[in-house]
């Protein structure tokens, strides 16, 4: 575990550049230590409080500003090590001689301490298996699809560029979020209907496809590469319900599911339709990691059982049909209805509220392919 030395220092104002090439200099050495990481903050917003407060705990003058320093070390031995051998290094090395290297600060007034992290949040800077990360439209007529879900969502369209394809990246206002493609004649021939697929990262696709045959799932097209995108098969999960495994080349976050906030054209929610919950449950824990955070009763039609996987990524609910629906956020859920209705779509449910005061319904393009939208509803 990551262990952490923490400092306040009295820094005089006038001495800024003389404290940024100190501490460069210095620093240098708690580095070659092994240190992970050193930061050295001037203050900016340093309020005095009612009893306590930065500048009173180092008894700051009017002139100086307060400076707010960590250490992170691997872990605390690593950093026992460190201090061990500081009387040595300040003895032998000019950057950390007082002589040498002095401290343009008062010294005497530094308060600091060892600290155990107990709570660590970071933001995801690549995703984890079991994360959703692109989906995927496949559809009789690309040119027609275009042109719909550009009216119902703030999309845009380009070319991939594969010229033995038509297959066009949809991209919301920050970020590309999707795929279109059209289906081909062979694609047809072997059942193809226009649908909505997801795609779920994993750490090895060979390996997770060998597990969800052995899991009592099936293989609908054998792991392939994809030059400069990545490794992917299609599976069914053992109901029946499609989607695909990827290894993508990227280490890049994909934000296709806008998992850290919500995010207008992006993926929103993740609705699993299955006519066994039990079933579906086992599956995905086991290959994914998945984990149910509680359910919500939907009466007669059953119980409504959320997918945590870090976040609330989307819910299990029993049907008849097995499949995987995606609900796409909408800026207005009342003009999102309108739009679809207007270009030969057609509105199967909603929009209903949902908690938290959005709106969902549950739509089907003018090719067929099921799909969700999620909005507030505006005044």
């Amino acid at each position: 575990m990551t262990y952490i030395d923490g400092f306040v220092i009295a820094v005089p104002t006038a001495n800024r550049q003389k404290f940024i090439d100190h501490a460069l200099t210095g620093n240098s050495v708690f580095m070659e230590l092994g240190a992970l990481r050193i930061l050295e903050c001037w203050g900016d917003e340093v309020p005095e409080g009612k009893q306590t407060d930065f500048r009173r705990a180092v008894q700051a003058k009017a002139e100086e500003t307060v400076v707010f320093s960590w250490i992170e070390w691997p872990d605390k031995a690593t950093r026992d090590a460190a201090m061990g051998r500081m009387e040595e290094i300040m003895a032998t090395d000019p950057r950390m001689s007082p002589e040498h290297n002095p401290m343009p600060f008062d010294g005497a007034r530094m308060i600091y301490g060892g600290f155990t992290p107990v709570v660590t949040l970071e933001a995801a800077t690549t995703n984890k298996a079991g994360d959703f990360i692109w989906y995927e439209l496949l559809t009789t007529d690309a040119a027609a699809a275009q042109a719909f879900y550009g009216q119902v969502l703030p999309w845009t369209f380009a070319d991939s560029g594969q010229a033995d394809m038509d297959y066009r990246i949809i991209s919301a206002p920050e970020h590309d979020v999707a795929g279109l493609m059209a289906i081909t004649p062979e694609m047809a021939q072997h059942g193809a209907t226009p649908t909505w697929l997801a795609y779920l990262a994993v750490d090895d696709v060979d390996a997770a496809v060998d597990a969800v045959t052995q899991k009592g799932g099936a293989v609908q097209m054998a792991a392939m590469d994809v030059p400069m995108v990545g490794r992917m098969a299609m599976i069914a999960d053992p109901q029946g319900a499609p989607l695909y495994v990827m290894k993508p080349e990227s280490r890049e976050l994909s934000l296709a599911f806008a998992a850290d906030r919500p995010r207008v054209g992006h993926a929103a929610w993740n609705e699993l339709s299955t006519p066994d919950p039990a079933g579906a449950w086992t599956f995905y824990g086991e290959m994914f990691g998945w984990a149910k955070d509680g359910d919500m009763d939907m009466g007669p039609l059953g119980r409504y059982e959320f997918i945590r996987h870090g976040g609330l990524i989307g819910a299990v609910m029993p049907a008849e049909q097995p499949a995987w629906t995606a609900y796409f956020r909408v800026p207005d859920i009342d003009v999102a209805k309108a739009a679809v209705e207007a270009g030969g779509g057609q509105v199967v449910q909603g929009p209903d509220e949902i908690p938290g005061g959005e709106f969902s319904m549950n739509c089907l393009d003018p090719q067929g392919a099921a799909f969700g939208l999620i909005g507030y509803r505006k005044p």
